[in-house]
């Protein structure tokens, strides 16, 4: 009796098998339709900040957030730009301080407004982000930058070295200049992550200054080109960088007045709701509007800059 229990037990399972194999053919096949219909996870943010060390990112603050900034730029290092040890390698110069605020308006757009000790220069900008990479389809992140600066120094410090003279219709006028600038990004993984930059630098008011190398004169625009990266070391730290190329005859080999390109590198951490930056730069302001027509130290002399930036998100 229990032989033949369990050899009806035996075909019974036998016989079965068949509709069994096909029920788990059907079941893995509806795992995998759902499964490509589930979105995919969201790709980790690119950068920790709305910007690098001098660049912009193409990550905007969120809606609601109301960011809080400060960058800090000490004085030359080097002996050879006027630092060592009697400026206690720059500690004792401040070159530029900048303080910011910036608004999430929309998912991707900001507006922000700061002010520079430099120059005392009062910007206003905005960004907006029409592509953000993902997962999957989307390749790359793209926005789009603007700012625009006005310079209220002294008349006499704002015409020095120039032979024009001011009339009051002037006035505003010619304190007035303006960066455009267009940012592409990609992240590589969960390591790297690296940005291009095409920008326009605008300025109303320019010295009638002459190259004497070459013969051109300072232009009221000037085209440049950028890059800028992070290499991440742990979840909250990273290794910054940014770089700018500006395409100005006037500043090539420029003997009397030189100029640079500005470099800059840095150590980058997020820690409780703040990211922390300390970097070296060559530049020794912080708002595009000086960085692109007034880099004039280089890191061959000593004239890098030690620096730092906090921000900090507030909901409102």
């Amino acid at each position: 009796m229990k032989l033949n229990k369990s050899l009806l037990l035996g075909v019974t399972l036998f016989c079965c098998s068949p509709f069994i194999a096909q029920s788990q053919s059907l079941l893995g096949i509806a795992d995998s339709v759902t499964n490509a219909t589930q979105p995919l996870p969201p790709l980790e943010s690119t950068w920790k900040d709305t910007r690098l060390i001098n660049a912009q990112t193409t990550k905007t603050v969120a809606p609601g957030v109301m960011v809080f900034r400060v960058n800090h730029r000490f004085g030359n290092m080097g002996v050879a730009s006027n630092g060592g040890i009697h400026s206690l390698y720059g500690f004792d110069v401040v070159t530029d301080i900048y303080l910011g605020f910036e608004f999430g308006i929309l998912k991707n757009l900001q507006v922000a407004v700061g002010r520079s000790k430099q120059q005392e220069l009062l910007d206003a900008s905005f960004k907006y982000r029409p592509l953000t990479q993902k997962s999957k389809g989307m390749p790359i992140s793209l926005a789009i930058y603007g700012d625009m600066s006005l310079n209220p120094q002294l008349t006499s410090l704002f015409y020095a070295g120039g032979s024009d003279t001011i009339a009051s219709e002037q006035w505003l006028r010619d304190r007035l200049s303006y960066v455009s600038e267009l940012l592409i990004d990609r992240k590589f993984g969960n390591v790297c992550s690296l940005e291009l930059i095409a920008g326009l630098s605008h300025r109303n008011y320019v010295l009638a200054v002459v190259n004497k190398d070459n013969g051109s004169r300072d232009s009221n625009n000037i085209a440049y080109a950028g890059a800028a990266g992070k290499i991440r070391l742990t979840k909250h730290a990273a290794i910054v960088f940014d770089y700018y190329y500006i395409m100005s005859p006037f500043r090539n080999g420029n003997s009397a007045s030189p100029y640079y390109n500005c470099l800059s590198v840095g150590y980058e951490i997020e820690t409780g709701g703040h990211v922390f930056e300390i970097n070296l730069s060559n530049g020794a302001f912080i708002n595009e509007n000086n960085i692109i027509p007034l880099t004039t130290d280089t890191w061959t002399k000593g004239g890098f800059k030690l620096g730092f930036s906090i921000s900090r998100a507030f909901n409102i």
